[in-house]
């Protein structure tokens, strides 16, 4: 009889919790966009949260910092993406309950929002290149390159005839140095170091080093230039940092995106006509990317331009005249370098 008891006392508990509605959902969550979702940019995103059981008085929608909108009902909001940034964007719901506020985050994956235009090159002319120069940087200005060859024990800074590509001066780097990228700010020669953490300075004229700044520990120092208001640093991944001019201090960063997800590798930097110009490190591609959200715009393939390059001596080296409008190409160690003339595909 106890055994007997037992069982129907559990079948009735049992059947009773069965017949027990839900208990009604007591936070706040988003309903969209989904945590992590991938978004592309141009298409609308409709902001809304399931309140569950929760009263409130009002919500204000953030993206990032920036409020999006202020509700006193459920009936959420729709956000424009065309003009935000690529990358990561962070939504947030503050929801105002009796003077009390609660916060709820989501997130999107913010991609370009149409495939990038297709470049290949017609070669204009061919120059020139020092075979003994592992080019990390480049840059054109009053007629001749300025030129970044890395390697510890082999790195210096140079200035380069166009027309012969000899070298006219050369200051040579300490052996524990590997140089990186350069960029020309007025008067001053800006290098920057793979992994030495410190930016190099130098005298436009001499090649004299006047001095460093500390550069963060934390990252990479692979590409720089110059865009007339701030330093543009890449480190290796998918991020542009723009740098105070004097102190190179960051002040903003930029996440780059095709329409596809992140395009890494970002290394040796040029400035062309309100467009940053990047080399993909190991590829035969630059990209050209929307200094206004990170988009990537526009792809040159110069697949076969030196048939010579192998895994290690690749491309890397943009620089640009522009009063001449003459865009210039080159790679490690290679002995050409190219003037190019970009041809839509």
């Amino acid at each position: 009889m106890k055994r007997l008891f037992f069982t129907l006392t559990t079948v009735i508990i049992t059947a009773s919790w069965s017949c027990t509605p839900d208990k009604p959902k007591e936070h706040v969550s988003f309903l969209t966009p989904e945590i992590g979702s991938s978004v592309h940019a141009g298409e609308p995103i409709p902001v809304k949260l399931d309140f569950g059981s929760t009263a409130f008085d009002s919500v204000v929608y953030y993206v990032d910092s920036t409020v999006i909108g202020r509700k006193t009902d459920t009936s959420g909001i729709t956000l424009k993406t065309a003009e935000l940034p690529m990358g990561n964007r962070l939504f947030t719901a503050k929801v105002y309950q009796a003077g009390n506020a609660e916060d709820v985050t989501s997130n999107v994956i913010l991609l370009a929002g149409k495939q990038p235009e297709q470049f290949g090159y017609q070669v204009v002319k061919t120059f020139p290149h020092d075979t003994s120069s592992y080019t990390q940087g480049l840059e054109y200005h009053d007629g001749i390159f300025y030129e970044s060859d890395g390697v510890r024990g082999e790195s210096s800074l140079r200035k380069v005839e166009v027309a012969t590509g000899k070298v006219l001066q050369q200051t040579d780097m300490p052996d524990h140095i590997f140089a990186e990228g350069i960029t020309v700010v007025g008067d001053k020669v800006i290098q920057i170091t793979y992994q030495e953490h410190v930016f190099l300075i130098y005298d436009r004229n001499t090649l004299e080093k006047t001095g460093q700044l500390p550069y963060p520990p934390s990252r990479e120092g692979w590409g720089l230039a110059f865009d007339g208001t701030h330093i543009l640093n890449t480190d290796g991944t998918n991020v542009i940092h723009f740098l105070n001019k004097d102190n190179f201090l960051e002040e903003k960063y930029l996440e780059v995106y095709d329409n596809n997800g992140p395009v890494d590798q970002l290394n040796e930097l040029e400035v062309i006509d309100g467009k940053i110009y990047a080399n993909i490190y190991t590829s035969n591609k630059i990209v050209i990317i929307d200094p206004a959200n990170g988009a990537v715009t526009g792809e040159i393939d110069l697949s076969g331009i030196y048939p010579e390059a192998t895994d290690d001596l690749v491309l890397n080296g943009i620089a640009f005249d522009k009063k001449g409008d003459r865009l210039f190409v080159t790679g490690k160690k290679w002995d050409k370098l190219f003037q190019i003339r970009l041809v839509k595909k």
